[in-house]
């Protein structure tokens, strides 16, 4: 292959000067000879190739090492198979990166949602458990109130029991808030295990998108030299 294309390139040489014989002859004077179109060099082919995405990162630098030191020549070259796949076009992964940022936005507003009534529920929950604290020591003082004076005076104690029925009452529906508002709690914290972990898948696609770009801006730099 490499013979071929040299005797392309003299039979075009050949050409070009026959034509400036000519040329001379007729009007008195030689124009001045330009060369023909020289073809790539073998160090320019497997760049091209690299940035086509024919062949990988390894297989490039070693090719590369091999025509430098005079050992790769074009029939070895054009035996190569291709060894990657096609680069991807940019215009595609910064579509992805869009995507992958608004979705990322949104987590975090799912988030801060998530940690602000996380916080409410909190507090909450800190004043009923403190409330229902409260009226089991009033029921237990009302019982006690109500057993001391049983014996000499009925109707007091009597009174002392029916307030502490009430505090019981309304420790029982207390008990049924707090019960709920754990459940809640529990939720929430499932909902941000799941954003989490949604978040990080996200963040992995962002980093192989910005890899993906990096690498097809290394091929067009490559391809322009």
């Amino acid at each position: 292959m490499c013979g071929s294309t040299h005797h392309i390139a003299g039979a075009i040489i050949g050409a070009a000067v026959n034509e400036t014989r000519h040329s001379g002859h007729n009007h008195g004077y030689a124009r001045p000879y330009e060369p023909a179109p020289q073809p790539p060099s073998i160090t320019q082919e497997i760049k091209l190739r690299y940035a086509r995405g024919d062949i990988d990162s390894a297989t490039y630098h070693r090719l590369l090492e091999m025509a430098r030191s005079g050992e790769l020549s074009w029939d070895d070259l054009n035996q190569l198979r291709p060894t990657a796949a096609p680069a991807p076009t940019t215009t595609p992964s910064k579509k992805r990166d869009t995507d992958i940022v608004r979705s990322l936005n949104k987590l975090y507003t799912h988030r801060s949602t998530i940690q602000k009534s996380r916080k409410e529920n909190e507090e909450i929950l800190k004043r009923l458990e403190a409330d229902a604290a409260r009226l089991r020591e009033q029921a237990e003082s009302a019982r006690q109130r109500a057993e001391a004076i049983a014996d000499t005076d009925e109707a007091s104690a009597r009174s002392y029991l029916a307030v502490r029925q009430d505090a019981l009452d309304r420790i029982a529906v207390l008990e049924e808030r707090i019960t709920a508002l754990r459940q809640d709690l529990a939720r929430l914290a499932d909902l941000e295990t799941e954003l989490a972990t949604r978040e990080a898948e996200l963040k992995a696609l962002e980093s192989r998108s910005k890899l993906a770009e990096l690498e097809a801006s290394i091929r067009e730099d490559l391809l322009a030299d």
